[in-house]
């Protein structure tokens, strides 16, 4: 048994019988128990990162580039894991010199593979795109410092430079071969954090918006924020975080951007760390002939200590109009992480004061912060919590400040990751573990399994589906329906996977029409055998289940 570098042998010491139940799990158990455990004792973070990183450096995973050049399929996607391990741990810019090298040999194989692999690698290439984007998130992170960020060393710069021309070295291997470049988003992600232009290729061509595009079509129901009438179902971004969610390419991502704003919804939710998300509206935005009709809404976070300054805040304002091309951003979210430091009044100010911000809103601020901003006299038009049948936690204090001062709610999480939905009636409590299920479905199972359990979560799906029969809707327009409904909500923010899947069309059926007495009667039957009072008292106010 390895010991730990700090040669203690208590360390390296595991109760034998213990040991035998991790010899003997199958992996996907393990994988189970340790995201069990980081849940429940967060404060273990740090020891598991930090024993990935010994027993990546142990395993010496860092290998030569010749190695790589002979890697098959599978070898790659090893590889792969071993970089995502690296990103997810804080060892970015390792993780970024063993990416330098995947995108290369994923291109020869691409090159080299028969005709009856083509989908299977292109699969691959298109996940090595996702990991090129989350790696440039992994790189911001560990720039941050308590005084905002700070620049790349002369050697990050290099690693990062070397990157960029393995992407361009790729882009000419695939001159001529019909093969599409396969790294669009990632050429785009390290060109943004070299601060370079990212070069014409056939990619970029195709990933241009025609001037002579339509204007969108009207909303089919909007609500009033200051001066601007916005439609009330945002496009929210966040799957564009990680390859978790799947990955599309630029030129399908900037196409899925067409068909939200042709079809009226013109609003996107997104955030700093959202992976590519707020370059790649940026991009489309930049290039989209009605611009004016398209309303921007990201986010500042604050999750880890810092010392607030003029300078910091303003700097990230700079990254976020950079980021997104835009001279003015219409509404910038603020999360704190930390309440316990008094500072988000400072930055909420020096925000106030920054006329590139159009107006402010808050992400995940309980009743209590909310009321303590209010009161220093910061103009807040918005809170972003989560709101749902299963987590209805806002209408206990949330909804009373909201109308108090005016306040809307952008709610997510009100479809809790896809679970309430026609296509989950009848079915078995999931295997939230299985490779099928996205992070957010691991999260919103938790929630479901506090508010009542699956049995009666089927019995509230019953009941929805009765509803939306009805209304000759789906059970997923009912769900957001009564979310709406409530006054203090502006608008529902509705997970977008841009360029993979398109749900405009049934997002739409959602408008235009309320919930009946009845309606709210069925539901409320079942709402009143759930435990969503006590969710109150032991998640607390909304966005403390993040603290």
């Amino acid at each position: 048994m390895a010991v730990s570098r700090n040669g203690s042998s208590n360390t390296a010491h595991v109760n034998m019988m213990t040991d035998s139940v991790i010899a003997n799990l199958p992996p996907d158990g393990l994988r189970v128990i340790i995201r069990s455990l980081l849940a429940s004792h967060p404060n273990i973070t740090a020891s598991f990162e930090d024993a990935t990183r010994q027993y990546l450096a142990q395993a010496q995973t860092k290998s030569s580039k010749s190695q790589f050049a002979s890697l098959d399929v599978e070898g790659l996607d090893q590889a792969q894991k071993i970089a995502r391990c690296m990103l997810g741990s804080g060892q970015a810019l390792d993780g970024v010199s063993i990416l330098d090298k995947l995108v290369v040999r994923g291109v020869q194989i691409a090159l080299d593979s028969p005709e009856s692999m083509n989908q299977s690698v292109a699969a691959l290439l298109a996940s090595l795109d996702g990991d090129l984007v989350q790696a440039m998130t992994a790189v911001t992170k560990e720039l941050a410092v308590s005084s905002g960020a700070r620049a790349l060393s002369s050697t990050e710069q290099n690693i990062i430079q070397g990157l960029f021309e393995s992407l361009a070295k790729c882009q000419e291997m695939l001159k001529g071969t019909g093969i599409v470049f396969p790294y669009g988003r990632g050429m785009l992600t390290t060109a943004n954090m070299l601060g370079l232009a990212l070069p014409d290729s056939p990619e970029t061509r195709l990933s241009k918006v025609p001037s002579d595009m339509a204007r969108p079509a009207p909303a089919k129901e909007t609500f009033q924020l200051g001066d601007k009438t916005l439609p009330r179902i945002f496009s929210g971004l966040w799957q564009m975080s990680s390859p978790a969610w799947g990955s599309a390419q630029m030129s399908q991502i900037i196409e899925g951007f067409s068909t939200h704003v042709r079809n009226g919804f013109t609003a996107f939710d997104m955030a700093d760390h959202y992976g590519d998300a707020e370059v790649l509206y940026g991009r489309f935005r930049s290039m989209y002939p009605h611009k004016d009709e398209m309303f921007t809404a990201t986010k500042y976070c604050v999750f880890h200590p810092m010392t607030v300054s003029r300078e910091a805040v303003q700097a990230n304002v700079s990254e976020r109009c950079n980021r997104l091309q835009q001279e003015v951003i219409d509404l910038l979210q603020f999360h704190w992480q930390l309440w316990d430091n008094p500072q988000y009044i400072d930055a909420l100010k020096y925000l106030a004061e920054d006329k590139r911000v159009a107006r402010i809103g808050l992400c995940n601020f309980d009743t209590e912060h909310l009321e303590r901003v209010v009161e220093s006299g910061v103009k807040i038009y918005t809170n972003q919590v989560q709101f749902s049948l299963i987590d209805s936690r806002p209408t206990v204090k949330m909804a009373g400040a909201c109308s108090r001062h005016g306040i809307k709610l952008l709610t997510y999480g009100t479809l809790c990751g896809g679970f309430i939905a026609d296509k989950w009636l009848k079915q078995p409590e999931p295997d939230v573990y299985d490779t099928n299920i996205t992070p957010s479905q691991r999260k919103y199972y938790g929630m479901i399994c506090s508010w009542g359990g699956w049995d009666l979560f089927q019995e509230l799906l019953s009941v929805l589906r009765t509803i939306a029969t009805k209304h000759k809707v789906n059970i997923s327009n009912i769900a957001t329906r009564w979310v709406l409904d409530f006054p203090y909500v502006g608008a529902v923010i509705i997970g977008a996977r841009i360029g993979m899947s398109e749900h405009t069309s049934d997002n739409a059926t959602t408008l235009g029409w309320r919930l009946d007495d009845d309606d709210r009667r069925l539901i409320e039957d079942v709402l009143d055998r759930s435990d969503r009072a006590e969710m109150f008292e032991t998640m607390g106010d909304c966005g403390n289940e993040y603290r």
